[in-house]
């Protein structure tokens, strides 16, 4: 046996308790093992201590008697008792929910999160990113079309005479940026569909920029990445590999749209500010 398996049986071995089989095997092992012999006489010397220093307590005759006849009269008693044999009453679990609850649920679920989903990731955002598409291909149209604007000026209120100078002309040529749908708002030719108005084509140094009237509030010009240059501000879109510069000026949205950089943009568009 190890030490581990002596220390276990010690007691027994110790009262006389022990199995005879395991009597000697013990008895070896504590003689040839010191760490087992030091725990053996110290366990030994402390029942000697205990047995030297107690006083037995004998009870009285009777009362061994009276305590004898109690404990017959309860083992009488348990033998008398049959024992009832207790059938478990299964508890009836009710699901509040059954898996086809679950499933609804989850359906539901997934129809109102998918309808955020499109409604923030389209309604939302899309009213800007489609108005910069059409502003692209207007753009991309009037260009091919040669409608160029070669007029000096510093304000657009400028641009908005050339509009209703120029409305028939951009009828004639080029239907897709026709004022057939745009009406004038306050002197402002504005296309009421949300889309853009015809465009007002610049050549600056070989390089076409259109500049297009886009309603008020028809979309949220915020959602796009704004800049300032001074006082005003500057929303960025891009589409198509086309740059496009959006600011608000006496009410009236302008967008401007090439394929220069943004910062040559930015510079000719405060140039078209009003003074």
């Amino acid at each position: 046996m190890s030490c581990t398996e002596i220390i276990k049986h010690l007691y027994e071995f110790i009262d006389n308790e022990v199995d005879k089989s395991n009597y000697l095997t013990i008895k070896r092992h504590i003689e040839h093992c010191k760490d087992c012999r030091q725990r053996y006489e110290f366990e030994k010397g402390i029942r000697a201590m205990i047995k030297a220093h107690c006083i037995n307590v004998i009870a009285p005759k009777h009362l061994h008697h009276k305590i004898l006849n109690g404990l017959n009269s309860i083992d009488l008693e348990n033998i008398k008792q049959t024992p009832e044999k207790v059938i478990p009453i299964p508890k009836l679990k009710r699901k509040l929910f059954s898996a086809r609850s679950y499933a609804i649920a989850a359906s539901i679920l997934l129809l109102i999160g998918g309808g955020i989903f499109y409604y923030t990731s389209y309604v939302v955002n899309t009213d800007s990113s489609s108005i910069v598409d059409n502003v692209v291909k207007n753009h991309v149209n009037a260009v091919n079309n040669n409608l160029v604007f070669n007029e000096n000026t510093s304000v657009v209120g400028n641009v908005n005479k050339y509009f209703d100078n120029n409305s028939n002309r951009f009828n004639k040529i080029s239907p897709q940026v026709s004022l057939e749908r745009v009406r004038v708002v306050g002197g402002v030719p504005v296309n009421l569909c949300g889309t853009t108005s015809p465009c007002v084509i610049f050549d600056k140094g070989g390089n076409k920029l259109s500049l297009q009237i886009v309603r008020a509030g028809n979309f949220k010009i915020k959602n796009l990445e704004r800049t300032q240059i001074g006082p005003k501000e500057f929303y960025l879109g891009n589409s198509r590999g086309f740059n496009s510069i959006l600011w608000v000026d006496d009410g009236v949205t302008y967008c401007l749209t090439s394929d220069i950089n943004k910062n040559d943009m930015l510079n000719f568009a405060t140039t078209l500010i009003s003074r």
